[in-house]
């Protein structure tokens, strides 16, 4: 992604109010190229738990961006 475009979503995730705080910092990892593992062991968990994480934290994130261009 061009920069330009991972600061804008770094703020949308970072001002999401779907998200909490674990959710947004592992998306926030993410998008910065950490890999599962290393996230894995601050929050004391498996690389797999943290990839299903963020797997529903995307899912919750793209369900509150299609309601608000429905609501547009």
């Amino acid at each position: 992604m061009a920069n330009q475009t991972l600061k804008y979503f770094s703020s949308l995730v970072s001002d999401s109010h779907e998200l909490n705080h674990r959710e947004k910092d592992i998306l926030l990892r993410r998008l910065k190229n950490q890999h599962l593992r290393k996230i894995g062991r601050k929050y004391e968990v498996t690389a797999e738990r943290i990839r299903q994480i963020e797997e529903q934290a995307l899912g919750k994130f793209t369900k509150k961006i299609l309601q608000l261009l429905l609501l547009d």
